[in-house]
């Protein structure tokens, strides 16, 4: 889990570097190449929590700038390139909703970060809130699909990492790109 510089920016390089020697050293299909280029997306945030930890969550403007603008494209960079390079899928009523959604997530991370303090992990809080249950379910399908295995763990997953971690949830992806990592490593190699 994210809780410090270091963690944070060890994920950042353990699964970039993985995942360009992957794409640069193997001759992958379109499903393996896509599933890379969305570890590389999907652990960009690692970057953003170490700048966050850097910056020791002060509010000031590099705060802001993160919290409120990178952050937010990273996580709609994943659903776009999910819903549109990798599925190829052009639906009005999709677009609407990923749009909306899209929205949603700059206003909710619209602020500063801070980091919750009253459990090991300390994960930052972006934008001082919480995703729900719901948000979170949401964002892993619109990430995911159509992979319903993956969705269905997510599911039953997301609430014990609610209740176990008590917050700061939103931004622990460090264990989940380390996992991801790992699986294509071994996957496809």
């Amino acid at each position: 889990m994210c809780f410090s510089f270091e963690v944070s920016l060890g994920t950042f390089v353990f699964s970039w570097s993985s995942a360009l020697y992957l794409l640069k050293t193997k001759t992958l299909p379109a499903y393996e190449h896509h599933n890379i280029i969305k570890l590389l997306i999907f652990s960009s945030i690692q970057l953003l929590d170490a700048i966050l930890w850097w910056n020791k969550m002060r509010r000031n403007n590099i705060n802001y700038m993160v919290t409120s603008y990178l952050i937010p494209a990273v996580l709609a960079a994943q659903i776009i390139y999910n819903i549109y390079f990798r599925n190829n899928i052009n639906n009005l009523y999709l677009n609407i909703f990923v749009a909306i959604y899209i929205g949603i997530i700059f206003i909710k991370f619209h602020g500063y970060s801070n980091s919750l303090c009253d459990n090991y992990f300390s994960s930052p809080i972006w934008g001082g809130n919480e995703l729900t249950y719901w948000e979170l379910v949401v964002f892993l399908i619109l990430i995911v699909f159509p992979d319903w295995n993956l969705i269905l763990v997510g599911m039953v997953a997301a609430p014990v990492m609610l209740h176990i971690f008590k917050g700061g949830y939103g931004s622990m992806w460090c264990a989940v790109a380390n996992l991801w990592t790992v699986y294509y490593l071994y996957a496809y190699s």
